[in-house]
């Protein structure tokens, strides 16, 4: 006899009956759910009976189909008429006018226009992965800045929006470092020159959402954000950002608050607090703004792009160390046996572009 009081023969009839419960229940569960995508009028007298007799298992069925049908409405890309895009930019310039302290928020969709897929959107990595769908990446060490990029550029220059946030400069790299980092691994293999202190990258991967508590140049970012009285979202799905409540100066009152306009296709989870939702690509916001505001958006220039100025050159023995292509100012830089390689099929495999982001997919189990 156990301590419980049963013995093993008892425990194990509890079990059986435990499970045959269960395996009922979820019998239960697909027969109402296979009445409940037919018709009413389809519908025979019996299954009529079962789903009255089976209120709870209606109602969390119908709880599950609200839930999808709020999901995919999320992840659906809504665009606003051109009349009412146009009307909606013509308030976000009066708004840049009239700020005193705007703070801009970017996010992956401000580089769809340059072929650098997004996160979330219809075709952006995380979506394609949760489907099971392999991703393919492509050479970007030949992208170049957006409209969007150019336009912020620009309104930098005008004093239109807060300087304050200047990245750190003291290893700014011209290849992607995350080739070695992953989901809460973000060391990439090399140290510092000057204490020998191991470098990190400097990204939020997917999945931490906001478990980082220090990110690049914090402290700056969070003092231009309690000065700001208006921020600008653009191309972020904000399920990142919202875990830093500091961004948004949620400590005031809602009224202190910075208005908030956010500009992206989908649905965001700041959308109840904005100002005003613009539904449109970033490119074509910005040019439209750029027009309202009587701003003309510099072109690119490789030539001129401060990221080879500021840039720290691997030092001896430190060659070997990456893999990923690095950036150069034209194509006849390029080694002779890149400059007519084709973009990459390959699999992305890590680092920023989701190492680590298939941590809860479920393997199947080989037989």
């Amino acid at each position: 006899m156990a301590a419980g009081g049963l013995s093993r023969s008892e425990r194990k009839a509890a079990e059986r009956v435990r499970r045959l419960r269960e395996e009922q229940q979820r019998e239960r569960l697909r027969q109402v759910s296979r009445i409940l995508r037919k018709a009413a009028a389809e519908r025979s007298v019996e299954e009529g009976r079962l789903l009255a007799e089976s209120e709870d298992l209606v109602t969390e069925l119908q709880g599950r189909s609200r839930r999808r049908e709020g999901l995919k409405r999320r992840q659906q890309e809504v665009c606003d008429d051109p009349e009412e895009l146009r009307r909606k930019v013509r308030e976000l310039a009066g708004a840049v006018r009239n700020a005193e302290y705007l703070v801009v928020y970017t996010g992956a969709g401000i580089s769809t226009a340059a072929s650098i897929p997004d996160y979330r959107g219809p075709n952006g990595v995380w979506t394609l992965l949760q489907k099971g769908r392999r991703v393919s990446a492509a050479d970007l060490s030949e992208a170049e800045p957006t409209l969007t990029h150019m336009s912020i550029a620009r309104l930098h220059e005008q004093n239109l929006v807060c300087t304050a946030c200047t990245p750190n400069r003291e290893y700014v790299r011209v290849f992607d470092v995350t080739e070695r980092t992953a989901l809460h691994r973000h060391q990439t293999g090399r140290a510092c020159h000057k204490c020998g202190a191991p470098l990190r990258d400097t990204i939020v991967h997917f999945g931490e959402r906001g478990t980082l508590g220090q990110p690049l140049n914090w402290e700056a970012a969070t003092q231009a954000a309690s000065r700001a009285d208006t921020i600008l979202c653009l191309g972020s799905s904000l399920k990142v950002l919202k875990k830093y409540p500091r961004l948004w100066c949620m400590t005031r009152p809602p009224s202190r608050r910075p208005r908030l306009y956010i500009v992206n296709l989908q649905w965001t989870p700041k959308d109840d607090w904005a100002a005003l939702k613009l539904h449109g690509k970033c490119d074509d916001v910005m040019r439209l703004l750029m027009d309202e505001l009587g701003l003309e958006i510099p072109p690119y220039s490789r030539w001129q792009d401060p990221i080879f100025s500021l840039a720290t050159p691997l030092r001896a023995g430190e060659e070997g160390s990456h893999s990923r292509k690095a950036l150069c100012r034209s194509r006849e830089e390029a080694p002779a046996s890149d400059r007519d390689t084709p973009l990459s099929s390959a699999p992305i495999l890590g680092g920023w572009f989701g190492r680590g982001c298939t941590k809860r997919t479920k393997r199947k189990k080989v037989t």
